[in-house]
């Protein structure tokens, strides 16, 4: 049995889960919700996640402690400037075999990027999965600053508002994968997912970048190509 387990705020890492899950006529169980799916257990695993100031979100870290599956491929999204390390530390989180890793640039959530991407190049993940085998995942460098708070360095970089519009129904709240927000208003939890500003139904929440985060997202890089590890 193998199942697809994929943490999402705004729904980039979801198209990359929902296709994989599609291709293997698996579902995706989504990481971070009141679902009982942290101690999901399955004889292969497909993690997807999205790559937070080259870090592991910290929903996503928990998930990999505790889950049992005898082989796992690690499908980390990132917002085609770096991945950082995360494919070797969440390595080191699970207790399975990994048997794939990827990274799979797509467009930044910080700027409303397309969330298309490269199909054709996961074909060999397909193969891996129906004939595992562990795989080699590199330890990369990453900025030396990455480790440095970077949950508090992206709630001053990234501001969530509140629009009058907003009916207090708190389902931001109920669906926040940190217990981060509640009518709207976010405190100190907060990991900038995007979440709660992607599921209101009144579309009362948005966000802005700062200044300086917004240059350093649009400056100008050489284009990304899907990355396997196998």
């Amino acid at each position: 049995m193998t199942g697809v387990f994929c943490f999402t705020g705004s729904g980039h890492s979801l198209r990359i889960g929902e296709y994989i899950a599609e291709r293997l006529g698996s579902r995706v169980c989504m990481i971070g919700t009141k679902a009982p799916t942290d101690s999901a257990a399955c004889e292969t695993a497909v993690v997807v996640f999205p790559v937070y100031c080259q870090n592991i979100p910290e929903p996503v870290k928990r998930f990999l402690t505790n889950l049992k599956a005898e082989n796992i491929v690690l499908i980390a999204s990132y917002g085609k400037i770096s991945w950082g390390n995360v494919l070797a530390e969440a390595e080191k989180l699970v207790n399975g075999s990994v048997i794939a890793g990827a990274c799979i640039p797509i467009g930044h959530t910080f700027l409303n990027g397309s969330a298309d991407f490269d199909k054709a190049a996961l074909e060999p993940l397909f193969e891996r999965i129906e004939s595992p085998r562990e795989a080699k995942i590199p330890v990369k460098r990453k900025n030396i600053f990455a480790d440095f708070l970077p949950a508090w360095r992206s709630r001053v970089s990234v501001k969530i508002i509140r629009a009058d519009s907003c009916t207090l129904c708190d389902l931001c709240g109920r669906s926040c994968p940190m217990s981060a927000i509640k009518n709207g208003i976010t405190n100190e939890k907060c990991i900038r997912c995007l979440r709660c500003v992607s599921i209101c139904p009144q579309k009362a929440l948005s966000f802005e970048n700062s200044v300086i985060l917004q240059r350093y997202l649009t400056k100008k890089r050489a284009e990304k190509a899907v990355e396997l590890f196998l």
